[in-house]
């Protein structure tokens, strides 16, 4: 029988589902902040895999962790303990505070294991505390439980019946979360404190504190998702820092790994103790690969101090993008952010396809969002000569329109 040859295009078309729409490009290598297509373009990475290449492409070091647990201990069962996974353990409950941490292979699974930690915790109040209250427009994963907290119609149509009990309300209305809070059954406030998929939207101060204080009242939980915000991308270790409040749990990932897939719930002590024998498990989550990448990727952000690299080359981009919006009012409608997470909200009258397409052509990488809206997401160890280059091809872009 003959062969026919077919290059990765067709064989996408051919062998992969279509859900994804057809990719624009192909990549072939990376290196720090870049990346290399199939003729060796050289292109500059703002969309950093969705906010997920926290050191850039193959940081030596991470690639040394990656290499030495490689040729030394790859999966064990969980039947079994491992340094690995308690020591990023350890890692991150000194950055957090006080508490447990889970393991598992991506985001959509961490909120699927707080979606279930309100479960047991719902039923220590009454056999019927169950509802889920949440963020219209924010994005919790595509699994069905993350799914039915996803209060967007283009994430949720075709796939119902979703889980009973998901409550939503509009974001950065206290007034409204509190409302239902105080109905007394809730057993959970789930949350991103800046929306990622909906276009950079930060919660406000007063929002995230009162709903803080009202979930406390009424003995409800109130649990973060910073999967996209969290591990340093804001200028802090996590976005909630930024507003002085303690969440009793929180889902990671993305950056977490620097590029290798893993995922994390936190858990205060008080609700942690409610996972018993057998209430939940996993069979990669929390393997020596990824333990042991991830843990490097911690070790890498606190020494190079990427936090702080972050906040400030964060406020530097956010300033001078500002300056081009103002020169462009008629193309750009605003900048908002926090630290080395950006949205450009675009007119109306342009798309964020077309500049992403554009930017793309001029050499710069960048990710689409809501509300019409175009991310930057670079590595957190970016250089300031990259942003001052990213910030070039933006202007010549958005003048070219």
């Amino acid at each position: 029988m003959m062969i026919c040859k077919m290059d990765t295009k067709q064989k996408y078309e051919k062998f992969l589902l279509g859900n994804y729409g057809e990719a624009v490009m192909e990549f072939v290598s990376a290196k720090g902040s870049y990346v290399f297509d199939e003729s060796n373009k050289k292109y500059l990475d703002f969309g950093g895999g969705i906010a997920v290449m926290s050191l850039g492409h193959s940081n030596k070091n991470w690639v040394n962790a990656l290499t030495r647990q490689a040729n030394t201990l790859v999966h064990c069962s969980n039947l079994y303990r491992h340094q690995y996974a308690a020591n990023l353990a350890e890692s991150l409950i000194a950055q957090i505070g006080k508490g447990k941490m889970f393991f598992c292979n991506s985001g959509t699974e961490a909120n699927e294991a707080l979606i279930k930690a309100s479960r047991l915790y719902g039923e220590t109040l009454s056999p019927k505390r169950h509802k889920v209250l949440v963020a219209i427009n924010g994005f919790h994963g595509r699994t069905m439980g993350a799914l039915s907290a996803t209060m967007q119609e283009k994430i949720q149509k075709h796939f119902a019946p979703y889980l009973p009990e998901f409550i939503g309300a509009e974001f950065n209305n206290s007034e409204a979360f509190e409302k239902i809070i105080s109905k007394g059954d809730i057993a959970v406030v789930i949350l991103e404190p800046i929306q990622g998929e909906s276009g950079i939207l930060p919660a406000t101060k007063e929002f995230l504190k009162r709903v803080r204080s009202a979930c406390t009242k009424h003995s409800t939980l109130l649990f973060l998702d910073e999967i996209q915000c969290g591990v340093g991308r804001t200028g802090k270790f996590l976005a909630c820092e930024h507003y002085g409040i303690s969440p009793d749990g929180i889902s990671l990932a993305k950056g977490l790994g620097g590029g290798f897939p893993i995922g994390a719930m936190y858990l205060k002590d008080s609700i942690a103790k409610l996972f018993t024998v057998g209430t939940h498990g996993t069979t990669f989550g929390g393997n020596p690969l990824a333990c042991a990448v991830a843990s490097e990727v911690l070790k890498e952000i606190k020494k190079q101090k990427l936090c702080e690299n972050a906040k400030v080359l964060g406020e530097f981009l956010i300033k001078n993008l500002t300056v081009i919006a103002k020169k462009y009012p008629a193309k750009i409608k605003s900048v908002r952010g926090m630290g080395l997470m950006i949205g450009i909200l675009i007119n109306d009258n342009f798309t964020n396809a077309t500049i992403i397409n554009n930017l793309r052509k001029n050499g710069l990488i960048t990710v689409g969002a809501g509300a019409n809206a175009v991310r930057f997401l670079p590595p957190l160890n970016v250089k300031k000569s990259e942003v001052l280059s990213a910030l070039k091809i933006f202007e010549k872009t958005i003048k070219e329109l």
